[in-house]
């Protein structure tokens, strides 16, 4: 039944995980205002489009935007946030820039997609990559699972290991896979606290 479980989960994620067409959503601004309308959204330019209900369309860069909710046709919901980051490119500059939020929680896993045009319209190619929030709170490039999230999960290693055996997430270079183990820690560190609350509660 468990497996059953993680093969639906694994499918609804995938889909999740894909290039996102432009989705009917919510765009949370620093200027605490709120715009509805059809988002799209552009990791390439750091920027999402809003298209209004009369048509009108309407561009904000990631330093304008505090968060974005969208849903799709099979009501499946994306959200999204922005992070202070700057890679490691000569021309890239430290701004707030636009992530998907994959899994949430004690351990943040994020995601940027970019598309880009060879050639013509009709030939281009996607690039995505993967990020977290380090325990200093700083957005970090995922490169190597085992040696950069595996030691933020020491205080569970053998439930976590336990786990990835009984689930077969044996190559941690795979999105769901990576998505799997951290929501399953981050339910257990969340269980711990709401464990210690409990135990505040009572004294």
């Amino acid at each position: 039944m468990r497996n059953i479980s993680l093969l639906v989960l694994s499918f609804l994620l995938h889909g999740s995980l894909l290039a996102q067409a432009p989705q009917e959503g919510i765009v949370k601004l620093t200027s605490q205002d709120v715009v509805s309308g059809k988002v799209d959204i552009n990791s390439f330019i750091n920027s999402a489009v809003v298209t209004l209900d009369d048509g009108r369309q309407l561009t904000y860069h990631a330093s304008m935007i505090t968060s974005i909710e969208t849903v799709d046709e099979c009501d499946f919901s994306r959200a999204y946030r922005c992070y202070d980051y700057r890679s490691n490119s000569f021309f890239d500059r430290m701004e707030k820039k636009l992530f998907q939020v994959v899994a949430d929680g004690e351990i943040t896993l994020l995601r940027r997609v970019f598309e880009y045009d060879v050639f013509d319209a009709s030939d281009e190619y996607t690039v995505e990559e993967f990020y977290f929030i380090d325990e200093e709170n700083k957005v970090k490039r995922l490169r190597n699972f085992k040696r950069q999230i595996l030691p933020m999960m020491k205080d569970y290693q053998t439930e976590v290991e336990v786990f990835r055996d009984r689930n077969g997430l044996s190559n941690l270079h795979k999105e769901v896979n990576m998505y799997l183990l951290i929501s399953y820690f981050n339910r257990l560190k969340g269980n711990e606290h709401i464990e210690e609350d409990a135990l505040t509660m009572n004294e």
